[in-house]
């Protein structure tokens, strides 16, 4: 997904080729796998299949994730300063989500993993930082709307696959005090609010294409990619197979990525 992404804002911003796709995929894979062994310790209840893989390959795993994640940073100095401050954004962010701060503070503080919408905003907000703004750093390229509108629309989608999931452990997140849509509001509405965060992007795109920012093939990929979303959006509540929805929901960077360098360099 991070490198996919990472791909498609390269190709939609006409961005040099750079290490940047690499560098986002070491850090998914560095947050991701230390997210995993974390859960093991602050949520021993919760997946107890992928608990029990962690405690099996826990060293290889804590070794190859900071493994990763100091190799990213590495290839981050080729582009200076900022792109290693990017880069050190999802390993912040992630310590901030997952780590208790009350253990080392006299305030009583929740975990921000638990705080109801903050938690999938943290993390929406932290790939689509990496995916749009590391790539533009590393070809010393500036801002423009459209990468704003990258931003936005790479945050909505990965809000909407964040919460996807916490629909499959809305029983462990209960019993974990974790506040998402589904404890908070249920699955139905869940689905609901997931539909208008997946239309408010659909807009944003549509609106950058009316307002001459993105080219008609670009407005229609990334459409494309919102359609996808959105059948999927309809599947909760209504199915089952909740890793299948979040496997889908991630692959959609893949079928939007493959497509835009299909239309471009095929």
């Amino acid at each position: 997904m991070g490198i996919a992404g990472t791909l498609v804002t390269m190709v939609i911003l006409s961005l040099a080729p750079t290490p940047a796709p690499i560098v986002v995929g070491l850090v998914a894979y560095g947050v991701y796998v230390g997210d995993r062994i974390s859960d093991v310790r602050y949520d021993p209840q919760a997946t107890s299949e992928r608990s029990a893989f962690i405690g099996r390959h826990r060293r290889l795993l804590s070794v190859t994730s900071a493994g990763a994640y100091g190799l990213a940073i590495a290839l981050s100095t080729l582009g200076g300063p900022l792109a290693l401050a990017i880069t050190l954004v999802p390993g912040a962010t992630w310590i901030l989500y997952v780590v208790d701060l009350s253990e080392r503070s006299f305030v009583p503080l929740k975990r921000l993993k638990t705080v109801f919408v903050l938690n999938s905003t943290l993390v929406a907000l932290a790939w689509a930082t990496a995916m749009v703004f590391l790539p533009i750093v590393f070809a010393d390229a500036a801002i423009t709307p459209l990468a704003v509108v990258l931003t936005v629309y790479f945050f909505a989608d990965i809000f909407v696959n964040t919460e996807i999931p916490n629909v499959r452990d809305i029983e462990d997140d209960a019993q974990n005090d974790v506040s998402t849509f589904p404890t908070v509001v249920g699955v139905r509405r869940t689905r609901h609010l997931l539909y208008m965060i997946n239309i408010l992007s659909i807009l944003v795109v549509v609106g950058a294409f009316l307002g001459g920012y993105l080219p008609m093939l670009f407005a229609l990929i990334l459409l494309a990619g919102r359609v996808l979303a959105v059948l999927l959006n309809s599947r909760i509540g209504r199915s089952d197979d909740y890793r299948r929805l979040e496997l889908l929901g991630e692959m959609n960077y893949v079928f939007v990525a493959s497509v835009l360098l299909i239309a471009v360099f095929g």
